[in-house]
This record gives structure tokens, C-alpha cells and sequence, in this order.
């Protein structure tokens, strides 16, 4: 398994909140760390993109144009809310991942129409 588990989705102005549920199964877990399972950041990135594909609209492409800021880990079982935003004059997509209505990550990076 290499995505979240989608529960539900809550449409906003410019964007959309995702509440995820991370499997402990999930591919990611796996070695990132032994002693203390941890979502790496490369993968919250991906899904950002990925996840505004599919319920934005939005043209996925990988640019280094990013800027992301850590705050707490995502484990193993954790229900968090991704609320993706996107600012059409910028061409960014804003994204917030958040457990129990605490920001654990959050960043922009450069996205297609």
C-alpha cells in the first residue's frame, strides 16, 4: 500500500481538506526508522501533488520550488487532515497537514493550471 486511506473530503474556497488515515501497513513505514516509524517528507510532498491531481484538477509535476516547513512526525495509525489550497495568480499549491487540528507540516510549491 502506498497511499493514505481516503475518509472523507470537504470542499473550501480554493481548495479541499482530505481527512487520511495512515496504515500502518503502508510502504513508507517500512525502515523509516525501525525503532520509531516516520512518514518521510518526500512523501508527504508526493501525496500534496498527487492529491491535488486528483481532487483539484491540478497538472502534478515535481519542480524544486518548494518550501516546506516539519513541526511533528507522522506515525503509523495517525488520522490527520490535508487541506490543499491553490492560489491561481501565484501557480502554487498551498498544503497543511494537520493531526487533531495541530499543523504537523505545512509548505507551498509550484503547480500547472
Amino acid at each position: 500500500m502506498i497511499e493514505p486511506t481516503l475518509i472523507s473530503s470537504h470542499a473550501m474556497d480554493s481548495g479541499i481538506a482530505l481527512d487520511l488515515y495512515l496504515d500502518p501497513d503502508l510502504l513508507w513505514f517500512r525502515g523509516h526508522f525501525p525503532q520509531l516509524p516516520l512518514l518521510p517528507g518526500v512523501v508527504q510532498l508526493d501525496w500534496a501533488l498527487l492529491l491535488a491531481g486528483r481532487h483539484l484538477g491540478l497538472t502534478a509535476q515535481y519542480t524544486d520550488r518548494f518550501q516546506v516547513k516539519y513541526k511533528a512526525g507522522l506515525f503509523p495509525g495517525d488520522h490527520v487532515t490535508l487541506v490543499l489550497r491553490h492560489d491561481v495568480a501565484k501557480g502554487r499549491l498551498g498544503f497543511d497537514y494537520r493531526r487533531d487540528g495541530v499543523t504537523c507540516s505545512n509548505g507551498s510549491l509550484v503547480v500547472g493550471p
